[in-house]
């Protein structure tokens, strides 16, 4: 499903990435470990179609990442450590507004949303993202990132 090769990736004269490859099937967890400075966050980075490799190739799904970027990225739900919110917006309609980046219609959004309040036992009660606990706040994160129903997390 997600097949790396020689992922490279520079800024400047600066290495953050250099030669990574790797093959991940479906149904397969992929870890990925390293001291401060190996490159993780720029890898995940490359994965998830935030920034692009200065070289190699990544297809994930049957999808290059350099040819099909958009495909590429509906595929991946990303959360990473530290995720920025929309804190004046409500939680139902901070979940609408990103169900409707990726594409899906009011309906789907809506019953992604009501499912995934649910698992999350996120009820937000009519408050702004601000107002909620750290906790509540990233139960929210968490449900943007699975809106989608992304096939690769």
């Amino acid at each position: 499903m997600i097949e790396a090769s020689s992922l490279t990736k520079m800024y400047g004269d600066v290495t953050a990435l250099s030669d990574v490859s790797f093959t991940c099937r479906e149904g397969e967890i992929f870890g990925i470990i390293g001291h401060n400075g190996a490159g993780k966050t720029t890898l995940l980075k490359i994965l998830s179609g935030l920034i692009l490799p200065t070289s190699g190739s990544l297809v994930i799904g049957g999808r290059d990442l350099i040819e099909d970027p958009m495909q590429v990225r509906s595929q991946i739900g990303y959360l990473p450590e530290e995720s920025r919110l929309y804190e004046t917006m409500l939680v139902p309609d901070y979940l609408r507004f990103f169900g409707e980046i990726y594409g899906l219609d009011k309906v789907t959004i809506q019953a992604r949303a009501d499912l995934l309040l649910a698992q999350l036992s996120l009820q937000p009660e009519g408050k702004q993202i601000g107002n909620l606990s750290k906790g509540m706040k990233r139960k929210v994160a968490i449900a943007r990132s699975l809106i989608h129903d992304p096939s690769i997390l």
